[in-house]
C-alpha cells in the first residue's frame, strides 16, 4: 500500500516536470510573444512597487523632517508658533498678545522643568559662512545648548558637539551639516579649522551625519553654536523657542500640561487668563501629513493596479489564442495518453511563468528607479521586503487568474474534435 502512494506521488511529480517543460519549451518557441505579453506585467508591478516605495519614503521623511526641526517626541513653546501657515492678521494679533521669550526667561523655566524634561532655548538666523575665499551662502545657524543635540537627535560622522561648559563660556565653537563641510572644506578634514560669520570666527569641532533633504529642501546646511556666543555676534533682544523633550517619552501629555503651567506661573497669567505663548506639539501635523499619505496610497494603489489587471487580460487573450492554435496538437497529446490535468497544468504553468517572470523584471526595473529617485531627491528610497512579497504574490495570483480559464477550456476538449480541427 505504501509503495502504491509513493509511486502515484512519483507519478504526480514525473507529470508536472513534463508539463512544466512543455510549458517553457512552448514560451520560448514563442518568445516575441510572450515578451510582449511580458512587457504588460513588468510596468504594472513596477509602477505598483515604484509608488509604494515613494510613500514609504514621504512617511520616513515627515518624521526625520520633524526630528531635525523640532525634535522626536518633543514640543516647543515660542512667541509664536504653528503648523500651518498664519494670515498676516493672526500674525500681528499673536505678536501684540504673546511677549517675546527671552533667554533669562527661557532659563528660569528649564531650572524649573528640570525633574520632568530636557528643555533647551534656539535662536535662529540666516548668514554666509566663510572660509578664507570660500563662501557658504545662506546657511541655517542655531545658537543653543548642549542638549539641543539630545533633543533633535544630533548624530555626528565626526568630531563632537559643545559641551554646557563651553557654551556657559561663550566659546566660538560649530558644529556643521554636510554642505557646509563639503563647501568650504571639500578636499581636507574640517574638524579644527575655523570659520567666519558676520566678521566672528569659529572653530568647527564637529560635523554632523548626512539628513539628505526633506521635500526639496536640504537638512545639512545647518550650523550648530552655543546661544551666548550667538547673542555675542546677533544681539541678545531676540525671543528664543524652547525645544523640550519629555524624560518619559510614552507619556507627553502630563509634561506639556506641567510645562505650560511653568510658563503661566513664570508670567504670573491669572487662572481665567488665556495663555500668552504658544505650545506647539507637532504630533497634529505630523499624523496629517500620514493620513494625508495614506489617503493617497488608497488612491494612487488601486489606480495603478488596473495595469495589473489589464495585464492580466493580455495573458488570458494570449492564452486563449495560444490554445486555439495548439487544439489539434491537444488532440493528438490527448489521443496518445495525455490527461485532462497534465493539459490544465501545462496551460497554467505557461501563464504563471509569463507573469512570475514579469514580475521579477518589474522588481529589478523597481529597484533602478528607486535609485534614480535616490539620487533625485537626495533621499533614501528603499523597496521593503512586504513590496517584493506583494509584487511576486500579485504576479502569480494574476498568472493563475489569467490561465485558469483556457486552461480549464484547454483541457476539457473533445480529442476527436480536437484532431478535426484545421489550423
Amino acid at each position: 500500500m505504501g509503495r502504491s502512494v509513493e509511486a502515484r506521488h512519483a507519478s504526480w511529480a514525473v507529470a508536472l516536470m513534463n508539463s512544466l517543460k512543455i510549458a517553457m519549451g512552448t514560451l520560448w518557441f514563442h518568445r516575441l510573444r510572450s515578451s510582449l505579453t511580458i512587457l504588460g506585467i513588468v510596468i504594472g508591478i513596477a509602477a505598483v512597487v515604484l509608488i509604494g516605495a515613494t510613500l514609504e519614503a514621504v512617511r520616513a521623511t515627515a518624521r526625520k523632517s520633524t526630528a531635525q526641526t523640532i525634535g522626536a517626541d518633543s514640543f516647543i513653546i515660542s512667541q509664536v508658533a504653528s503648523v500651518g501657515n498664519l494670515s498676516r492678521k493672526e500674525l500681528s494679533d499673536k505678536l501684540r498678545r504673546n511677549p517675546e521669550i527671552y533667554r533669562r526667561e527661557a532659563e528660569a523655566f528649564i531650572s524649573r522643568v528640570n525633574d520632568i524634561a530636557i528643555a533647551a532655548p534656539a535662536l535662529e538666523e540666516i548668514s554666509d559662512v566663510k572660509a578664507g575665499n570660500k563662501t557658504f551662502l545662506a546657511a541655517g545657524i542655531t545658537g543653543s545648548t548642549a542638549n539641543i543635540q539630545i533633543i533633535r537627535n544630533i548624530n555626528l560622522s565626526s568630531g563632537r558637539f559643545f559641551t554646557e561648559s563651553e557654551g556657559r563660556r561663550a566659546m566660538h565653537l560649530a558644529v556643521v551639516g554636510q554642505d557646509v563641510a563639503k563647501e568650504l572644506s571639500p578636499s581636507s578634514d574640517p574638524i579644527g579649522k575655523h570659520v567666519r560669520m558676520k566678521g566672528q570666527l569659529f572653530r568647527i569641532i564637529g560635523v554632523q551625519e548626512k539628513q539628505g533633504s526633506s521635500f526639496g529642501s536640504s537638512l545639512d546646511r545647518r550650523v550648530y553654536i552655543p546661544i551666548l556666543a550667538f547673542e555675542k555676534v546677533w544681539g541678545s533682544r531676540r525671543s528664543v523657542t524652547l525645544a523640550i523633550q519629555p524624560l518619559e517619552p510614552e507619556n507627553v501629555s502630563a509634561p506639556q500640561e506641567q510645562s505650560r503651567i511653568i510658563m503661566r506661573l513664570l508670567r504670573r497669567l491669572k487662572p481665567k487668563a488665556p495663555d500668552n505663548f504658544d505650545l506647539l506639539i507637532p504630533e497634529p501635523g505630523k499624523d496629517f501629513l500620514m493620513r494625508l499619505v495614506g489617503i493617497v496610497s488608497l488612491a494612487i494603489i488601486p489606480i495603478t493596479s488596473v495595469a495589473l489587471i489589464v495585464a492580466g487580460i493580455v495573458v488570458m487573450n494570449m492564452m486563449l489564442v495560444s490554445v486555439t492554435e495548439r487544439t489539434r496538437e491537444i488532440g493528438i497529446r490527448k489521443s496518445l495518453g495525455a490527461r485532462n490535468r497534465d493539459i490544465f497544468a501545462e496551460i497554467l504553468f505557461e501563464s504563471t511563468i509569463l507573469t512570475l517572470f514579469g514580475g521579477t523584471i518589474g522588481l529589478l526595473l523597481s529597484y533602478v528607479g528607486t535609485l534614480g529617485l535616490s539620487r533625485a531627491f537626495d533621499s533614501g528610497i528603499g523597496i521593503s521586503e512586504n513590496y517584493v512579497l506583494l509584487a511576486l504574490g500579485i504576479a502569480a495570483a494574476v498568472g493563475m487568474g489569467a490561465g485558469f480559464f483556457p486552461a480549464f477550456v484547454a483541457s476539457r476538449m473533445p480529442p476527436v474534435e480536437a484532431l478535426r480541427h484545421e489550423n
